[in-house]
């Protein structure tokens, strides 16, 4: 797993990342922070994509005619599809094809 950008584009974590793991979008909980996604390029492992602030994951059903404009977005990949939230900075929901990687701490290692 690559470390955090240590730069003023990446807010600190507020969680500690040694609770951190790696998971399908599809099995993100409720009350995950999530950290990073992955890019996966061919022939060699993923890197970790941090993103610049984490969030706490709200799943809900995917739905592509919601009209977030983020929904939408899944048009081109293939599915099935989950979405982690709409609970975010960035206040849209967050769909994932759902077999992609994502960077928790799991909700239980919080508590």
């Amino acid at each position: 797993m690559t470390e955090l950008p240590d730069d003023e584009d990446h807010a600190p974590l507020l969680v500690d990342p040694v609770a951190a793991r790696i998971v399908r979008a599809a099995q993100v909980c409720d009350g995950d922070t999530v950290l990073a996604s992955f890019e996966t390029p061919r022939d060699r492992m993923p890197v970790a994509d941090y993103f610049n602030d984490q969030y706490t994951a709200r799943p809900k059903s995917y739905d592509p005619t919601c009209g977030c404009g983020s929904c939408a977005t899944m048009a081109d990949h293939e599915g099935p599809f989950v979405n982690l939230g709409d609970d975010n900075p960035w206040e849209v929901c967050d769909p994932w094809p759902a077999v992609d990687l994502v960077l928790v701490v799991p909700a239980r290692q919080l508590a």
